[in-house]
């Protein structure tokens, strides 16, 4: 007569077991995706993920300048060109047709674009815009690793002229942080 009964429902007997239930679930999935992420190479730490980004940063563009233009030959007039800077993955550079003024941009190579923004000469005003990039399917290694990249809709010069030179310097003194 002494004893004192009790009485759980089901559901609140349980609800431990399946937040546990649940915890211990998670922390295999995230295991699991772990190591098969580490059985094929991937990253999985922030610190590695950063570095392969930086790494994939190099291997599209690699440090130093670069001309492209819409037409393959040089001062071609109608055509836009571009000329620019890629240092440690930053961009900086400017955009031009042949006997007309230029606008500058700074950004970022990110994966797959050149993330810009250009700023309109006569306005001063920033304008967010992106240039696809592309492997050069016809070269599998230059021997680093890495095969060539152009941007879509461009050809790659290989000759800067002395107008190339100044944009670049024009717009590296004015936007270089």
């Amino acid at each position: 007569m002494g004893e004192t009964t009790v009485i759980t429902s089901p559901k609140r007997a349980s609800l431990p077991w399946r937040t546990l239930s649940k915890q211990v679930e998670t922390l295999a999935t995230s295991l699991l995706v772990a190591v098969s992420m580490a059985m094929v190479g991937m990253p999985t730490s922030a610190l590695e993920r950063a570095e392969a980004s930086e790494a994939e940063q190099a291997q599209v563009l690699a440090d130093g300048v670069y001309l492209y233009g819409q037409s393959p030959e040089p001062e071609r007039m109608g055509s836009e060109y571009l000329v620019f800077e890629v240092n440690q993955g930053e961009v900086i550079g400017g955009f031009y047709m042949p006997r007309s003024s230029f606008d500058c941009f700074y950004g970022d190579v990110e994966a797959g674009q050149l993330a810009l923004t250009v700023i309109n000469s006569y306005e001063q005003t920033p304008h967010a815009y992106s240039v696809a990039l592309q492997s050069d399917g016809t070269v599998a290694s230059t021997g680093n690793g890495s095969a060539p990249v152009g941007l879509e809709g461009y050809h790659r010069l290989n000759e800067l002229s002395d107008t190339d030179r100044q944009i670049l310097a024009t717009c590296k003194a004015d936007y270089a942080q």
